[in-house]
């Protein structure tokens, strides 16, 4: 029997759950895991060029978008979204009106 092994990056959340950085690719159903800790300097090599990057960023001017401001451009997809929803709901319904058929 051919067993598939893959190897991926993820993370333990609060509550224990595990997640993975990407799909793997593989058919659902079940599988074994087996988890191995990333060793604490590794862990702290990831802090230190966050911390780089983000202070690049402040050097730079660039600052953190505000809640306000993602809750807004949130909204301004939705809304857009919606519109095109409608729009394609129009032109089903006047295709259906006229006996024509969208492709």
């Amino acid at each position: 029997m051919d067993t598939e092994q893959v190897t991926d990056h993820g993370w333990i959340s609060q509550d224990e759950v595990l997640a993975v950085d990407e799909k793997l690719g593989l058919p659902p159903g079940p599988v074994n895991v087996t988890v191995q800790a990333v060793p604490r300097s590794e862990r702290e090599d990831t802090r230190k060029v966050l911390k780089e990057i983000w202070a690049e960023r402040k050097k730079r001017g660039i600052t953190a978008r505000t809640k306000e401001q993602i809750d807004a451009e949130i909204d301004a997809l939705r809304n857009e979204s919606e519109e095109e929803i409608l729009e394609v709901e129009q032109l089903n319904e006047n295709a259906h009106r006229t006996g024509r058929t969208i492709s």
